[in-house]
């Protein structure tokens, strides 16, 4: 078995890679073939042979997250040698043994996990796109899953970015970005497609996305470093380093930037 694993370290987020790469390493799928696609411009990131730095620009806020599909997509041709595809947020760091069948769940195809934000939370605290103008729109979901874990085979997370993509680009086309971008359009996905897909899901618990500091019901499998520590969001994602009229004209030309180490 051969796993992908995607990782997006633009501006500062940098400074997240070693622990990431070290943790994952020694924790994650152990015995089982790892390659680790590293989406970046830092020059202190060093490709090796089980790491391939994807050359990325730095596309600002929101669009290093919104277009997260988009840039997964640059190499899909590479990704559909592999049998799962996972997507981690670059503020994780593992602290125990996660299996392979314990992750991606035994016969399943797609992987997701509960955010820990709303794991006790009413449906009506859900924060999903209620603009019905936009292809994020959730009627009567019944998750609200976060956007820092998502994969699966590697086919069909491939057809998910694709679907996922467009969606986002018709979107834009309207004028609509998604109140919490990729990850409202990765909910809609999941929630709208929940009668198809339920027993395709490894649904995983807040263990695997675990905020450092908080006080939850579960054990810390995953956790989500805290970024205040490190200069806090805006200085990692380096907001008012693009104006948002700007990108969005020159977003997609940016995007095919791309080279592989």
């Amino acid at each position: 078995m051969k796993v992908a694993i995607l990782y997006i370290c633009t501006g500062k987020y940098d400074i997240f890679w070693p622990e990431f790469y070290s943790s994952c390493e020694r924790f994650f799928c152990q015995n089982i073939e790892k390659h680790y696609f590293v989406f970046t411009d830092s020059e202190q990131i060093v490709a090796q042979d089980n790491v391939s730095k994807v050359y990325q620009d730095n596309l600002g806020w929101p669009f290093n997250t919104l277009f997260r599909y988009h840039i997964f997509l640059r190499i899909q041709e590479r990704l559909a040698n592999f049998d799962k595809i996972v997507f981690f947020n670059g503020n994780c760091i593992f602290n125990t043994k996660i299996t392979y069948d314990e992750f991606f769940g035994k016969e399943k195809n797609i992987v997701a996990g509960i955010h820990p934000g709303f794991f006790d939370k009413m449906l009506s605290d859900y924060t999903f796109e209620k603009r019905q103008a936009s292809l994020a729109y959730i009627e009567g979901g019944d998750l609200y899953v976060a956007g820092g874990i998502n994969g699966g085979d590697s086919l069909v997370f491939i057809d998910i970015c694709k679907m996922l993509s467009a969606n986002i680009d018709r979107d834009l086309q309207a004028g609509i970005v998604a109140v919490w971008h990729d990850e409202s359009h990765w909910n809609a996905y999941i929630n709208n497609n929940w009668h198809v897909i339920e027993s395709q899901v490894n649904l995983l618990t807040p263990d695997y996305l675990y905020p450092e500091g908080w006080q939850l019901p579960f054990e810390a499998k995953i956790t989500l470093r805290d970024k205040n520590k490190y200069g806090g969001h805006n200085l990692l994602r380096r907001i008012g380093t693009f104006k948002q009229s700007i990108l969005i004209h020159w977003a997609r030309k940016l995007l095919g930037k791309v080279r592989c180490k």
